[in-house]
């Protein structure tokens, strides 16, 4: 899939389009973490290069470990 729009990428996920600009700038930006890469790819389709060299077993593996949580949420 095509990378998202710096809004489509920050509706989508719910974090900031500032945030989301930094993630979709690739070398010069800020990278994800994997929990929150992994919850972009499953939310817009498009994969962050960080998770370019696994399987989809992989991921799946990954996202049981390492679970997205909004920071709102590990907050509490």
């Amino acid at each position: 899939m095509e990378k998202p729009t710096t809004s489509g990428l920050a509706e989508a996920v719910g974090i900031s389009p500032s945030y989301a600009s930094e993630i979709l700038s690739g070398n010069r930006g800020r990278a994800p973490s994997r929990p929150l890469a992994i919850h972009i790819m499953r939310k817009t389709g498009w994969r962050h290069p960080m998770l370019s060299g696994l399987t989809d077993a992989q991921i799946e593996a990954l996202e049981q470990i390492e679970p997205w949580a909004p920071t709102s949420e590990r907050a509490a």
